[in-house]
This record gives structure tokens, sequence and C-alpha cells, in this order.
């Protein structure tokens, strides 16, 4: 009776601990968006409307602005 308590909790156990493994795991993913312009705004409106994460504009080695958008995944 002992082994078989033991050996169904230890499979509880397991099986609990692989459950995050199954359903993936959330991290910050980031992306470019070259067609959205950057003023007043637009930007952070919409990465914030479309995808509910955070927009951001980015000065480029050649001076040109960048829409960065940082917004919640599964990885």
């Amino acid at each position: 009776m002992t082994k078989s308590t033991f050996l169904f909790v230890y499979i509880i156990l397991i099986l609990g601990s692989m459950v995050n493994e199954i359903q993936g795991q959330n991290a910050i993913c980031q992306k470019f968006l070259s067609e959205t312009d950057c003023g007043a705004g637009s930007c952070t409106a919409l990465c914030l409307q479309l995808w509910k994460g955070i927009g951001k504009c980015i000065k480029t080695d050649d001076h040109k602005l960048l829409c960065l958008y940082k917004y919640e995944c599964i990885v």
C-alpha cells in the first residue's frame, strides 16, 4: 500500500511539472514595423490597439525612425 501511494504521488508530481513545458513559456517578443509612421504617438497607439503591446520609435544608424513593438508571446 505504501509503495503504490508513493508511486502515485511521484507520478502526479512529474506530470504537474511537465504542464508548463507542454503549454509553452511566456516571453517578450519584439518586431520592427517599418511601414508605421513614428509621429505623434502613432507607433505606441497602433501597437497597443492591435497587439496589446508597447510601441517605441527607435532611431537607426542611418537616422531613420522605426517603430519597435514588444508584446507577450508564447515560446
